[in-house]
């Protein structure tokens, strides 16, 4: 069993949409949160999935899963005050009805730009070598910094940016989260984060940089522009 687990508790208050969260604007006239699901609601190997969303905006998105006919939304949680706590929602509500050797794909709500082939190799790097953390290469210079001092500069060749899906068994997910609570961690970046703190295991899957997460207006243009160039080519055929 594949199941689809996606966070789109927040507000957006990096964006400039004061009235509306980044997760409802539209593209296209479909919200992102719509876009993003979409991809799991059409993948063959995708079973259900769980959306964490902030309790105000719960009946719009409830609105929407109809609207869109998205079958496979099967659980809305209400996000909590923090990614962590949206994440860790989302995954008891999937616990109470799936086996702990599920394969859980946890993904932002606002990284519409997934696709089928990177949700089937989230898959089968769980199934074949263990927990999967998406990733792109990185190919500009990365610097540590304290204040305005450079400390250092570091060699690219072996860094990446990690991005989502990152994928896992349900049981190791619900293991680490719950580990973190007990410890009083309750805004860990990402799932990534927790399972090397606990010394898992963490194997790369390959995906494109268009992969990015909406956070700011300058991020939501440029995914309109990769948006625009898939419409024309669709059309074109």
């Amino acid at each position: 069993m594949n199941i689809g687990v996606i966070f789109a508790g927040g507000i957006g208050s990096r964006m400039s949409s004061a009235n509306l969260p980044k997760q409802f604007l539209e593209i296209h006239g479909t919200p992102l949160i719509v876009h993003t699901i979409q991809h799991f609601q059409d993948h063959p190997e995708i079973d259900r999935v769980v959306v964490a969303i902030h309790p105000d905006w719960r009946d719009r998105f409830a609105h929407l899963v109809a609207r869109f006919e998205l079958t496979k939304v099967n659980w809305i949680v209400d996000g909590g005050a923090t990614g962590q706590e949206s994440r860790h929602r989302a995954l008891r509500a999937v616990a109470n009805d799936c086996p702990e050797d599920a394969v859980v794909l946890i993904h932002d709500g606002v990284r519409p730009l997934i696709d089928a082939q990177l949700i089937s190799d989230n898959i089968r790097t769980v199934r074949e070598l263990g927990s999967a953390i998406t990733c792109t290469k990185g190919n500009e210079t990365i610097v540590s910094s304290s204040g305005r001092h450079i400390d250092e500069v570091l060699p690219r060749d072996f860094l990446y940016v990690a991005q989502a899906p990152q994928s896992l068994r349900l049981g190791t997910a619900l293991d680490i989260y719950n580990r973190a609570v007990a410890e009083g961690e309750h805004d860990s970046i990402d799932t990534a984060t927790l399972l090397r703190r606990y010394g898992h295991e963490l194997f790369r899957v390959d995906g494109p940089r268009s992969n990015i997460k909406i956070t700011t207006a300058e991020d939501y243009y440029i995914c309109r522009a990769f948006f625009d160039v898939i419409e024309r080519n669709q059309i074109g055929g």
